[in-house]
């Protein structure tokens, strides 16, 4: 009972100084000023991180895109209730960071200078790194005009980081002296756990403060809300309505007031797997996907005739199964029971058989535009590795509901929404025979950006994400490192993952690792289909095996050991980090399907760390 008693005494004190951190540093209050109409200098995505307690809420990009129209540098125009379109202008002024950024996405989907509005969540960007250096341009402004500031400090993350430790270890004491001598270990995973649960706590408050000046503004700008709410009737203005509202609709959707218009421009919002919006055959319309449940759809054709076998050998036994006991119990007919199991079985497996051998003598050919490339997890190995169908829908120009057909990982890879292909399909069992691009997407660049430096801005999302080990100053390294490139080549990327990179560049953002470690990096970036990203990283020295916790300092997750590479792997999703007689290095891939295979991580891995000990790496 006592080492409950001071389980729970250490959560309670851990509690007590997060809460007089997070109140010793938090927002200072906002006084409203009057209604008012007049507007001041601060832009719409400004204003909704002062008004939004300092956070950044997804409506901000909707308000600099209505900003950008009513400046003149895009149009936006309603031709009908379920179509409105954005036409591209050269802007009149100077645009600011994240002004460009949203100006930049739309002119990367543009066909002539024209997006419907319903496509802005098209394109191949990662939305996430897009997201984040969108806010991060907003708040580099915001300090900037001394508006807001950082939250959080370095030594504050890690006085509650390390003081989490104690109500954690107290909690697997706890689980230990309490459990049954044959559940002693129970206590280890207590301990992990109930350190990963605080440290998410640690997540939910917010990274960033408002200033003194701050908080004025803010009350003059509750004002203006005050007014814009009191007055117009925004709430159902569509976004073709800034050209009689101008910059006062923009600032009701920062402000929360102009739902439709912010709904109609969905910039920050994830495409849609069911809803696509395609450009094919020079009209902009939408595109509904399905993605069929793959009992009979999204297999080849021989496995489907093996499926189908399957299916009637086991609906055959059961119906034989059923018959013997309905026999037995109802009276059923003796005669009829291998009968009726032999035609169930023969039913069951005509069907997939049928349409697999109509597809092997006929196949389909498609010429079309792909306006949906997915992976979806449909299980996974004896070793918890995921299993992928990989999908891609095409829109023929002909009809607004279509299929999704499944075809293979190599195939898929080699493909970006927006790809005008010619396809030879099987297309009663829904599987890409052939495919063959015809004109690259415009998409295929869109994830490339100019992030102008803000990215490495220190401004977290939340507590949870300030570097505790990070020391203020600590930025990626200027050009690429030859010793690190060399490690890692395209050549073996295209071996191991399956993808077409160009040649290593700089590792544009920071690494939640201290100054001291000096860690070498670059980076490989696909040059078409699936944006993948491939981040190299090395360390020299004792100390450089900290690159070793690297992977979970990504993914927040705990690695398994790998045996065999170098003197010492750690395996996580998507990244693998080794140990070498000659130093540490650690190989992260991202790409929005998922993380790789593990088997092509400790590939990678093999390489690297043979290359990095001066030896060749076996083909």
């Amino acid at each position: 009972m006592i080492y409950v008693l001071v389980a729970v005494a250490a959560l309670g004190l851990w509690l007590l100084l997060l809460a007089t951190l997070a109140f010793s540093t938090r927002n200072p209050g906002i006084d409203p000023g009057p209604p008012t109409s007049e507007l001041r200098d601060e832009s719409p995505a400004l204003v909704d991180l002062i008004t939004g307690n300092w956070r950044l809420c997804d409506e901000a990009t909707s308000a600099t895109l209505l900003d950008l129209a009513a400046k003149g540098a895009v149009q936006i125009e309603e031709i009908g209730p379920e179509l409105s379109l954005v036409r591209l202008r050269e802007p009149r002024t100077a645009l600011t960071a994240y002004e460009k950024l949203v100006h930049d996405h739309v002119r990367s989907l543009a066909t002539d200078g024209v997006v419907a509005t319903g496509a802005l969540a098209e394109g191949a960007r990662n939305l996430g790194r897009w997201w984040k250096s969108f806010r991060r341009k907003v708040i580099a402004e915001a300090r900037e005009k001394g508006l807001s500031r950082a939250r959080w400090s370095t030594a504050q993350a890690a006085l509650l980081t390390v003081a989490a430790v104690v109500p954690a270890v107290a909690l697997g004491v706890a689980v230990a002296a309490t459990a049954d001598n044959g559940h002693k270990d129970g206590g280890f995973g207590a301990a992990i756990v109930g350190f990963a649960l605080l440290t998410s706590l640690m997540g939910k408050l917010n990274g960033e403060r408002g200033t003194a000046e701050g908080a004025r503004v803010a009350g003059y700008w509750m004002g203006v809300r005050a007014h814009l709410a009191a007055n117009q009737g925004f709430a159902e203005q569509p976004a073709a309505a800034v050209t009689i509202w101008g910059r006062h609709l923009a600032y009701a959707a920062a402000l929360g007031l102009a739902r439709r218009a912010v709904t109609s421009l969905p910039i920050s919002v994830p495409a849609d797997d069911k809803r696509a919006w395609s450009d094919y055959g020079g009209m902009w319309h939408v595109v509904n996907v399905r993605y069929p449940r793959r009992i009979m759809w999204g297999r080849p054709p021989w496995p489907t005739i093996g499926r189908g076998l399957v299916a009637g050998l086991a609906t055959g036994f059961w119906l034989w199964l059923l018959g013997i006991v309905a026999q037995a119990l109802l009276d059923w007919p003796h005669g009829l029971v291998t009968p009726v199991a032999y035609l169930g079985a023969a039913a069951a497996a005509a069907v997939p058989i049928a349409f697999a051998v109509a597809d092997l003598t006929g196949k389909t050919e498609m010429e079309g535009q792909i306006v949906r490339l997915r992976a979806i997890q449909v299980g996974s190995n004896g070793n918890d590795q995921p299993k992928y169908a990989y999908w891609v829908a095409l829109d023929d120009g002909h009809l607004r509901d279509v299929k999704a057909f499944c075809v293979e990982e190599g195939k898929w890879n080699r493909l970006a929404e927006g790809d005008r292909v010619r396809a030879r399909v099987f297309r009663r069992i829904g599987w890409v025979h052939e495919i063959e691009v015809l004109d690259r997407s415009r998409h295929r660049d869109a994830a490339s950006y100019d992030d102008t430096g803000e990215l490495l801005l220190n401004a977290p999302e939340n507590l949870g994400e300030v570097p505790v080990l990070a020391r203020p100053g600590q930025t990626p390294a200027e050009g690429v490192d030859g010793r690190t490139a060399a490690l890692v080549t395209p050549d073996d990327l295209r071996r191991a993952l399956g993808i077409t990179t160009g040649s290593a560049g700089p590792y544009p953002e920071r690494l939640p690792t201290p100054a001291w470690l000096a860690v070498r990096s670059c980076r490989y970036e696909t040059t078409g289909g699936t944006p993948v990203t491939v981040d190299v990283h090395a360390a020299s020295g004792a100390r450089g095996g900290y690159l070793m916790v690297l992977g979970h300092l990504l993914t927040r997750v705990e690695g398994r050991q790998v045996s065999g590479v170098g003197t010492g792997a750690m395996l996580y999703p998507g990244v693998v980090a080794a140990r070498t007689s000659e130093g540490t290095f650690a190989i992260h891939v991202h790409s929005p399907a998922g993380p790789p295979p593990e088997d092509a991580l400790v590939d990678l891995a093999l390489t690297a760390a043979a290359r990095m000990e001066g030896r060749s790496p076996v083909a």
